[in-house]
Parts: structure tokens; C-alpha cells; sequence
């Protein structure tokens, strides 16, 4: 009888390190693929009922395509029309601006609960650089939207299956690792907010790396009501040290036309290591129009805060080494403006301070962009991580372990023989 629990509690133990292992290996793939298909369900909640994905190289060379490969699947329970859109753009660094370079629209196709329609972009670029990707699908009068960027570099030869990180325009490479700690992101937002038809505002989001390591590639992925246009800067997070903070300006411009009711501004900042959701309440009411005098100083006080913010997010750019000059002239432009609002309200002239401000909106979304463009970097963690490769052999070494002490345990013990006739001679 002691034979067989032996026998079996090594059955037991072996079954249970080869299942460490096999979990480890399904972890392993899943977190450590080199695809650059991303996606994020931007149907947060059962009101939102759609998922946008988005895949494409990270890095390209000049002389090579980008396909670009965008998925929208009817996560809902009815169904719906959808029309997927696709829009190319390059960062211009002399102007810090993007310059449009393309619009693709696929048909507009009906999709039952479950379905699928995948439109796929190819891309030939024409010049070195930082491209953006926006893809917007339309669907059950909403719209979900999402941002990605690539790197176009030249070179003579192009290694196949190599992954770069690019740390500057056109400079040199280091491989990406995988870090070692906790992951923590925490959004601090307004969680609701009270509009009316033809209002415009911008909300900002605020990301807070609360893990202790560093969060790379966050993307913003976002959905509502088409009453209702709206803009996120800036496209990309591409780095969020820990106990880093950054912020996610939205701007949102209400139509004359939207019904009064409450509307969801769903988002998900999704990273390499992480996914975070948040939802914002609009509530559209004509009885939120405030008169013209009191908006204007609510809107001051907001921009006062978001400068300040800013201020300091320059500063500790700037520490990094990135060159913040143009960040830093969209800001003394926001300040400027922001103090001609102040004077106009001063002086009673409501309608010019509220016309200024839209210039202050317009700086301080150029800051957000200028920012994180400037610290562009693709992130994506190779095939083989060394981190995950330790704790696989880590694993091995363990099971073996676990093996030897087996069998030395059960070679120490007497046959059963020897055993009784050792009983019987006591």
C-alpha cells in the first residue's frame, strides 16, 4: 500500500511540473509574438457594441510596403451597418505637423452579431520618417477610432526577423527587453461632464504609472455617439517611466443638432504591458449652458492647470535628452494667449476672451503631440526574452529536482521482503 502512494504521489508531482510548464509555454507565446496585431474592444460597456483592431510593422524599411490590416467585429447583440476608414499621415519635422498623405475606405457592409469585415492597406512610403495610421469605423451611429505609428528607415540591406527599437530619427537601434517588477496604470478623469448642443471643451486624462516598471506603446482607443465629434492627442504614449505621469487631451465639439440624454465616451489605453478602461458621462442638456462670462473663467482656470502640468512634462522631457525647444514654444504661445483671455475678461469682453481660448486649445494639443513625437520609439519585445527564458529554465530545473528526490527517496527504502523478515527476527 505505501508502494502505491508513493507511486502515486510522484504521478501527482511529475503531472503537476509538466503542467507548470505547459502554462508557462502558452504564457510565453501569447505575451512574447512578434505580430503587430493589436486591437482593443472598445465596447466597454453593452451600449458600446464594437471592436476595432489594428495591425501593421512597427519599423519598415524604405523600400519596403506597410499593409496595413484594420478588423471591426460586431461585439453587440443586433446588427448594424459599418464602414472602415483609413488615413496615412507623416510627421513633418520642420513644421511639427502631419501632413495627410491618404484617405482608403472600404464598403460599407452589414454585420450580424459576431461577424467580422477586414479591410487591408498597402502602403508604399516615399520618404524616411515617423507615418501615423488612423483608423475609423462609423457603426449603429457611433464611431470608434484608433491611432497607430511606424518608423521608415533605409538601409542597403534589410535583416529579416530582426525587431528595433528606433530611439531617434534615423539613428541607432538597441534591442527591446522585456523588464522585470509589478505593471500599474491608474486614469484620473472627470468621469462626467455636462455639455450642451454646439458646445466645445477639452478634457484631459491623466495616466499614472503606479507599477515599478516602465510602460511602453500606450494606445487610445476610443468610441461615442457620431452627435458628437471629438480629437485625442496626443496618437501615441510611447514610453511611461515608472511613477510617471503624462496626460491625454480630448477635444470635443457637441453639434447643434444632438438630442438631449446621456451619451458614453468609452475609452482603453492599451500598452505592451498593460489595458486600462474608463468611461466619461456626456450629458447633453440645453440647461447646461452656463452664461457666456462664467464658462470663459471655467475654461480659464482648466488651461491654467493643464499649463502647469505641461510646464513640468517639458521639464522632465527635457531631462531625457529629447529636444523640447518646439514643446517649449507651443507653450510660451498658450501662455501668451492665455493671458490676452485674462485681459479680455477683465475687460468685460466675453466673446474675444472665448476666441482667444480656442487658440490656447490649439497650443496646448500641439504640446501633448509635439511631446510624445518627439520621444518616438517602437516597442516590440522579441521572440526570445531573456526574462522568460531564465524563468523557463528556472522551471526545468526545479522539475528535475522534484525527479531526483523522487527516485533517491524511493531507493533509500527497504524492499518489502527485507522489511518482514526483519519484523519477524525482532
Amino acid at each position: 500500500m505505501p508502494r502505491t502512494q508513493n507511486k502515486n504521489t510522484s504521478k501527482v508531482l511529475l503531472v503537476l511540473a509538466l503542467s507548470l510548464m505547459l502554462i508557462f509555454l502558452l504564457f510565453y507565446y501569447n505575451v512574447t509574438s512578434t505580430t503587430a496585431f493589436v486591437g482593443a474592444d472598445v465596447g466597454i460597456k453593452d451600449k458600446i457594441q464594437g471592436a476595432i483592431l489594428l495591425g501593421y510593422n512597427s519599423s519598415i524599411n524604405l523600400t519596403s510596403t506597410q499593409i496595413i490590416t484594420t478588423e471591426f467585429v460586431n461585439t453587440g447583440t443586433s446588427n448594424y451597418t459599418a464602414r472602415i476608414g483609413v488615413t496615412i499621415y507623416m510627421y513633418n519635422n520642420t513644421s511639427g505637423s502631419l501632413e495627410q498623405l491618404g484617405d482608403y475606405y472600404d464598403n460599407s457592409v452589414s454585420l450580424n452579431p459576431g461577424e467580422r469585415k477586414i479591410f487591408n492597406t498597402i502602403f508604399l512610403p516615399s520618404r524616411v520618417g515617423v507615418y501615423y495610421i488612423k483608423a475609423r469605423v462609423p457603426y449603429d451611429s457611433k464611431t470608434a477610432e484608433t491611432w497607430g505609428s511606424f518608423y521608415v528607415t533605409f538601409t542597403y540591406v534589410q535583416i529579416p526577423q530582426i525587431i528595433y527599437v528606433v530611439t531617434q530619427y534615423g539613428g541607432g537601434t538597441v534591442p527591446a527587453q522585456k523588464e522585470m517588477g509589478i505593471t500599474g496604470l491608474e486614469l484620473d478623469y472627470k468621469d462626467k461632464v455636462d455639455l450642451y448642443p454646439g458646445q466645445k471643451t477639452l478634457l484631459s486624462i491623466r495616466l499614472n504609472n503606479t507599477g515599478t516598471v516602465n510602460l511602453h506603446n500606450l494606445k487610445f482607443y476610443s468610441s461615442t455617439t457620431d452627435y458628437i465629434n471629438f480629437e485625442v492627442n496626443p496618437k501615441e504614449v510611447y514610453e511611461l517611466g515608472y511613477n510617471g505621469s503624462t496626460i491625454f487631451l480630448v477635444s470635443l465639439e457637441v453639434s447643434n443638432n444632438t438630442p438631449d440624454g446621456e451619451y458614453d465616451f468609452s475609452f482603453e489605453v492599451m500598452g505592451l504591458e498593460i489595458v486600462k478602461n474608463g468611461n466619461i458621462k456626456l450629458n447633453v442638456t440645453s440647461l447646461a449652458r452656463k452664461p457666456l462670462k462664467d464658462e470663459v473663467y471655467e475654461t480659464i482656470l482648466n488651461y491654467e492647470y493643464l499649463i502647469t502640468e505641461l510646464d513640468h512634462e517639458i521639464y522632465t522631457t527635457s531631462l531625457n535628452g529629447f529636444n523640447t525647444s518646439r514643446a517649449e514654444t507651443y507653450l510660451d504661445d498658450a501662455k501668451k494667449n492665455l493671458q490676452a483671455a485674462k485681459d479680455y475678461y477683465s475687460e468685460e469682453k466675453y466673446d474675444d476672451a472665448n476666441d482667444v481660448l480656442d487658440r490656447v486649445k490649439r497650443d496646448l494639443e500641439n504640446v501633448v503631440f509635439e511631446l510624445a513625437t518627439i520621444s518616438f520609439r517602437v516597442y516590440v519585445y522579441p521572440v526570445y526574452s531573456p526574462f522568460l527564458i531564465l524563468i523557463l529554465v528556472i522551471m526545468i530545473i526545479i522539475a528535475i529536482l522534484i525527479l531526483i528526490f523522487l527516485y533517491r527517496r524511493r531507493k533509500k527504502k527497504k524492499p518489502k521482503l527485507i522489511r518482514e523478515f526483519t519484523e519477524e527476527e525482532t
